[in-house]
């Protein structure tokens, strides 16, 4: 520990001083020591050990500082810091201490993908967990079967031993894991030729995990003690499973909503039309389409989405109207065509629609 300057000493005061004392006594010694009135060597430094003494005797915080450690700073005394502090007194860092007695087990993390048709059912899943497991040979007690198991000679079955020592801080207890039994409490003749004392094995554990209906993609689930196993009798963890959608030929979701793309001839979004569409559950809807219907239209089927989570009741299913104009015409569609457009004559250029129509571009490049 590195040697500190006694404030006291230097001005000349007692520990009981005043502040007026104090004052009176720095007053005089800079006097005598200023630099522009004291040409030996050692006034300078002088007159700067006095100034620091007087700053941190006249300022009670720093003041209450130094009485207890020696220091103005507060962090310890000198180099020696509180780390130091409890590393000469209670044996060690703090911080660093091994736990004792019963540890709860580590919870697990793990990702699993699905189907959207179930997050719209709901159902179970098994699922393969590796975790670490109460040793089936010695029941977690880390004993070979046959052997006596006894209580720690040493910490008489706490799991910590404590050491009394006195210092210029007064008394202190060292509270320490007990070196023979690492904190178990309990020893025994010989160790599990399984588990090798440690009273837990890994193994790969099939689990039946449910999945509530209306999940979504990103969330997480909680299966509580289905983590790994505590030591020395701790509770088991918990295993937390982040679910994951695969992708949907047919449907995209949305919230609570069903996206699907209905392709219509230029005929069926002219004329209207009732048509069967494919539902998330496997079977079909009938949907009537309007006459008139125009491409990125929306229409909207109720309750044919997923089920809103923790209830019964089911968002929709929105179709996306896509008007497909065909590429290749028969002699026949060509001559239909031709007559339509002649009884139908040029479609106006001008601003009716537009803004409606740049509205329907942006949300089908996804508002971008």
């Amino acid at each position: 520990m590195a040697t500190q300057t006694d404030y006291y000493a230097l001005l000349g005061v007692s520990r009981q001083a005043t502040d007026e004392q104090i004052r009176s006594a720095y007053r005089k010694l800079a006097r005598q020591y200023h630099p522009d009135v004291n040409s030996a060597s050692d006034a300078s430094e002088r007159f700067k050990a006095i100034t620091e003494a007087y700053e941190v005797l006249t300022d009670p915080q720093r003041r209450q500082r130094y009485d207890m450690f020696g220091s103005a700073t507060g962090g310890g005394l000198g180099d020696f810091g509180i780390g130091d502090l409890f590393e000469t007194f209670f044996g060690g860092d703090l911080r660093r201490r091994e736990p004792r007695g019963p540890m709860r087990g580590a919870d697990l993390r793990m990702e699993i993908e699905i189907d959207l048709i179930d997050a719209v059912r709901g159902g179970e899943r098994v699922i393969r967990v590796p975790r670490l497991e109460t040793c089936e040979r010695c029941g977690g007690n880390g004993a070979e079967p046959g052997t006596a198991t006894s209580t720690c000679a040493t910490c008489n079955g706490r799991g910590e031993v404590r050491q009394v020592q006195q210092s210029v801080f007064g008394r202190f207890v060292n509270v320490s894991t007990c070196p023979r039994c690492g904190g178990a409490g309990k020893t025994v003749d010989k160790v599990c030729t399984k588990c090798r004392g440690e009273g837990r094995e890994r193994r790969d554990r099939e689990l039946t995990l449910t999945i509530p209906a209306g999940i979504d993609d990103g969330q997480q689930l909680r299966v509580p003690g289905a983590g790994e196993a505590g030591l020395r009798g701790g509770p088991t963890g918990d295993l937390y499973v982040l679910v994951r959608f695969s992708e949907h030929p047919l449907f995209r979701r949305e919230g609570d909503d069903l996206v699907h793309v209905l392709r219509l001839s230029p005929a069926q979004a002219a004329l209207g039309d009732e048509v069967s569409v494919p539902t998330i559950d496997g079977g079909d809807a009938k949907v009537r389409i309007p006459a008139g219907a125009q491409h990125g239209q929306v229409v909207r089927v109720r309750g044919k989405g997923v089920p809103h989570y923790g209830s019964s009741s089911r968002g929709d299913q929105l179709l996306f109207l896509d008007v497909v104009v065909p590429r290749n015409l028969t002699k026949e569609q060509r001559r239909l065509y031709g007559q339509l457009r002649d009884m139908e004559g040029p479609t106006s250029q001008d601003g009716d629609g537009q803004a409606d129509l740049f509205g329907r571009i942006k949300d089908a490049m996804g508002g971008g």
